[in-house]
């Protein structure tokens, strides 16, 4: 089974730059700026990719904000990353990144931006993985009002390849109907809207992010399960979820894998999508995470299959992408 699953071709739509960073890469930037991260080595840096709560795991993400200094180290993180999709067969990754967390740290966003090109470029050309770029505001930092994301990603400076808004952040506090505006505007320069939600907040957030922010993917989205009127409408609207099971398990949004919500989103109708969120951090990868689905969940190869499918009709990939991968998944379905 692992064989089959890791030859099949794949599409990722819930995974973020700033948490692709392993340690090889984070030590290699580390380097390049004299950032002491407390290892002397990437194999000793490995040993600090384990934390045991959300306030542990969140140390280690700003500490890979630190080491991304330049476009030169945009560009850097986005190559690692599509070597690393390329190797799991990834054709299509849609990968969020948060350009006001690099905004407030003093880094200039047409630098920011260049990196971010140039690499997608490089992960064309290199490894003939296509990226989407998603960029999400930080709820907790980016006040509504500022419009900041949003005024990048819909002018001339906007990185090539967005395709959507999102929204990330604790959802406690932050609720998603503040933000209306900035999906609406977003909406009307023609990218998608795909906010997390339904991760540490009930169905309430998931309803908020539908209602509010129009919705047509849901990030994580799992708490869903909490009410069958929201499974419901999610069937009925065909809203797809990024279901990412490591990272829910590792962040207390699932109290196991064998616990965790897919099995009963799958028995309700629900489309799930595989996806790995933060992978270095949660020490995960695709592969990994569709495994998961079948050994622990039951979910066989030509179901796994079709969530592939399912994933690329949910994408906003360029159509000649779409129906290359669908193609492949054809092909796959028949052996």
């Amino acid at each position: 089974m692992l064989d089959a699953i890791t030859a099949l071709p794949k599409v990722e739509l819930h995974l973020h730059l700033e948490g692709s960073l392993r340690a090889p890469t984070m030590f290699q930037l580390a380097e390049r700026h004299g950032v002491d991260l407390g290892a002397g080595s990437a194999e000793e840096l490995t040993s600090q990719y384990q934390f045991g709560d959300f306030d542990s795991f969140l140390s280690l993400f700003l500490q890979g904000l630190e080491v991304l200094r330049s476009g030169e180290d945009f560009t850097t993180a986005t190559v690692a990353l599509a070597e690393e999709l390329a190797a799991q067969n990834v054709r299509y990754a849609e990968v969020t990144t948060t350009p006001f967390n690099h905004h407030r740290r003093g880094i200039a966003m047409d630098e920011y931006v260049a990196g971010l090109n140039e690499g997608r470029r490089l992960a064309r050309e290199e490894h003939g993985v296509e990226l989407g770029w998603i960029c999400d505001i930080p709820r907790e930092l980016e006040s509504p009002d500022a419009h900041f994301t949003v005024d990048l990603i819909t002018g001339p400076g906007a990185p090539d390849g967005v395709v959507a808004l999102g929204i990330g952040g604790p959802e406690v506090g932050f609720p998603a109907e503040s933000f209306e505006a900035a999906f609406v505007r977003a909406k009307a320069a023609g990218l998608g809207s795909v906010p997390h939600a339904g991760e540490t907040v009930g169905a309430e957030s998931v309803w908020a992010a539908i209602g509010s922010l129009q919705a047509v993917r849901i990030g994580h989205g799992v708490r869903a399960v909490e009410d069958p009127a929201l499974l419901e409408l999610l069937v009925e609207r065909a809203i797809p979820l990024e279901v990412s099971m490591t990272s829910n398990v590792l962040l207390g949004v699932a109290p196991s894998i064998e616990q965790h919500q897919i099995r009963p989103l799958l028995d309700a109708g629900v489309t799930v999508t595989l996806n790995t969120d933060d992978p270095a951090y949660f020490s995960t990868d695709l592969n990994r995470e569709l495994q998961l689905a079948h050994d622990i969940h039951g979910v066989s190869l030509d179901r796994l299959v079709q969530m592939q499918r399912d994933a690329v009709n949910a994408s906003f990939a360029p159509s000649d992408v779409k129906r290359s991968v669908l193609a492949e998944l054809a092909v796959t379905s028949k052996q």
